[in-house]
């Protein structure tokens, strides 16, 4: 066996004893997780458009992408619950040609007794002391006040000049989402001072949507794991789905998972705007649909907040049963029964409940992929974990042959070069395969199963046109996640 060394000459005459150190063979080979966001910033955030910038903390996200803007308050919310994964966001501006939606909050009765107005703005709780004797403008006042002394509200609150009992409630980002901004009361059992009326009205429609495209150039060829974003339009999705899958491809492999909030009514294929008619044409693997709803929290939270801990787990762990993963901080306004969450699973949107103390509990993160190109059901992306496990395989298998196998030679043969020689052959490469199947995919990190079959599925070629090329075949076999339990009772 010749032992090659890099550093030692071969004709070296000095006398003394010499060592390289190499480290080839230490330490983790492991990628960090990034994680990246992507949003609509203001015009005082620092941060330029269309570039990627890292995100360490609240006042970076704010300083950088602009208070109260999507973009930092998804990855603000983000990084409430994950504070494990590198953060980056992806700036966009907003569209010039686009409108701010605005919608009106009239008082038209007084207090008759003193008490505590409260209303939550976007699922933010908002509250202000009143008395007998206030006005309605005095009510509007401070109700902008109030509004205005909340950080992060992707909104901002003015009097009407031409009704001053009337408040104005304008979304900060021009665009669609701006027309879901809610303001609901006694979410939490609280009463109105008696004698008080308010209601709420949309006075322009939000419109306009950011342009992506120069957006996803500038990711470049940088993995991020998992991508979170609050744009569901239509335009912009097909525009993710082709680069998601673009980078999931075998000459880029870059590839990631999006979390993508949905809003709407639950209603079916042919109900227009409702979410499940909206993801019967997105049909990505790699966009896992947050069923939003018609939840008074933004688009931006809800996106935010139920990726953080799942990312978290799937990044540990890409096969991992993700049941019942708590999301802290978001707040549903109605429970789904079992057929209504079988619906929009089916439909491929992503599912959760509730339990008895409020908490939003993931059930089942499935991707938008549920039909192939002939529009038949098609289950081999169901869940997030597949799309996720296989990219891990692939990236483990690639990451140790580059390290093992580091300037070694060709052949098309599987004769005998002599021991220790680094010559890989197709009996090499396929007892390689074998080895990372038993010893990483199943026995350390029980992400595949079979390895019978396995060893059956594998196919090692040398290419006839090229000596430098190997081809293979294998069929890994997924493990699964233990979601239903079927069985049934008898008895005389």
């Amino acid at each position: 066996m010749s032992i090659e060394f890099t550093q030692i000459p071969d004709e070296l005459l000095v006398p003394g004893q010499y060592q390289e150190i190499d480290n080839s063979l230490a330490g983790s080979t492991g990628e960090e997780k990034k994680v990246l966001v992507i949003g609509i910033k203001g015009s005082g955030g620092t941060a330029e458009a269309n570039k990627v910038v890292a995100i360490s903390g609240d006042a970076k996200a704010r300083n950088l992408l602009e208070e109260g803007y999507p973009a930092a308050v998804m990855a603000m919310n983000f990084m409430d619950l994950n504070k494990t994964e590198k953060l980056y966001a992806l700036p966009l501006n907003e569209a010039a040609a686009g409108t701010a939606a605005v919608k009106s909050y009239t008082f038209t009765a007084s207090p008759i007794k003193d008490g505590t107005f409260v209303r939550y703005v976007n699922g933010i709780k908002v509250s202000m002391a009143v008395s007998s004797g206030d006005t309605l403008d005095d009510l509007a006042a401070a109700f902008v006040a109030s509004i205005n002394s909340v950080r992060d509200m992707e909104l901002e609150a003015e009097i009407n000049a031409e009704n001053t009992a009337q408040v104005l409630l304008v979304a900060l980002a021009k665009g669609e989402n701006g027309n879901l901004m809610t303001v609901e009361a006694g979410l939490y059992g609280e009463s109105d001072p008696a004698g008080i009326a308010a209601g709420l009205a949309t006075v322009t429609v939000g419109s306009g949507n950011p342009d992506i495209t120069a957006a996803l150039a500038a990711m470049g060829e940088t993995k991020y794991h998992y991508i979170i974003t609050d744009l569901a339009d239509a335009a912009n999705i097909v525009l993710f789905s082709a680069e998601l899958k673009s980078r999931y491809s075998g000459p880029r492999q870059c590839d990631g998972r999006m979390f993508l909030a949905l809003s709407g009514e639950d209603g079916d294929d042919n109900t227009t705007g409702s979410m499940i008619a909206q993801a019967s044409s997105i049909n990505s693997p790699h966009i896992v649909l947050v069923p939003r709803g018609n939840n008074f929290q933004t688009p931006a939270v809800w996106a935010a907040r139920f990726a953080a801990p799942l990312i978290r787990r799937l990044a540990d762990d890409p096969a991992a049963n993700t049941y019942d993963t708590e999301i802290d901080g978001l707040v549903s306004i109605a429970q789904r029964n079992a057929n209504a969450r079988e619906a929009l699973l089916s439909a491929g949107i992503a599912t959760y409940r509730v339990d008895s103390t409020g908490t939003v509990l993931v059930e089942r993160a499935v991707t938008s992929y549920n039909a192939d190109s002939d529009g038949n059901r098609n289950t081999s992306y169901l869940d997030v974990q597949i799309t996720e496990t296989i990219s891990r395989v692939r990236a483990e298998i690639n990451a140790e042959a580059r390290t093992r196998y580091k300037k070694w030679k060709l052949a098309a043969t599987n004769e005998n070069f002599g021991s220790g020689a680094k010559v890989m052959t197709a009996d090499i490469w396929k007892a390689f395969l074998v080895e990372m199947y038993q010893q990483v995919f199943i026995q350390e990190k029980q992400w595949c199963q079979d390895l019978a079959s396995y060893k059956d599925s594998i196919i090692v070629e040398i290419d006839s046109d090229s000596k430098t090329r190997l081809n293979y075949q294998h069929k890994p076999t997924l493990i699964g996640q233990f979601y239903i339990g079927a069985g049934l009772t008898q008895f005389d």
